[in-house]
């Protein structure tokens, strides 16, 4: 599990293809999911099984979701422009935080 503290507008970066942003809607960290269409996001109760569909939706502290099948990340804890975030992946799936990812994908590019 890896622990991620991101400011608003910063990005992680999840195998290549999905991004979550830190975003602020009024005094409020949220975070936004963007994947491609074929990638499911969903809710993970933590009363139940159920999922339900989710794509840049609010979150809440405590609220784990479900990113394709093995990818799970849970809101964990903010402060004044800081949302910390834990994310339980396979160890074959790349985490980066956005502004590394740039930089590698730059130096492979050269």
């Amino acid at each position: 599990m890896l622990i991620v503290g991101r400011e608003i507008g910063q990005s992680v970066i999840i195998d290549d293809d999905i991004k979550v942003t830190v975003l602020q809607k009024g005094s409020k960290l949220k975070l936004a999911i963007d994947a491609p269409k074929h990638v499911r996001v969903a809710s993970i109760k933590q009363d139940q099984d159920n999922l339900r569909r989710l794509r840049k939706t609010d979150r809440k502290i405590g609220e784990t979701f479900l990113i394709g099948d093995h990818v799970k990340v849970a809101m964990i804890q903010t402060q004044s422009g800081l949302l910390r975030f834990a994310i339980d992946a396979p160890k074959e799936i790349s985490i980066f935080r956005e502004e590394i990812y740039k930089k590698n994908s730059k130096e492979l590019i050269s």
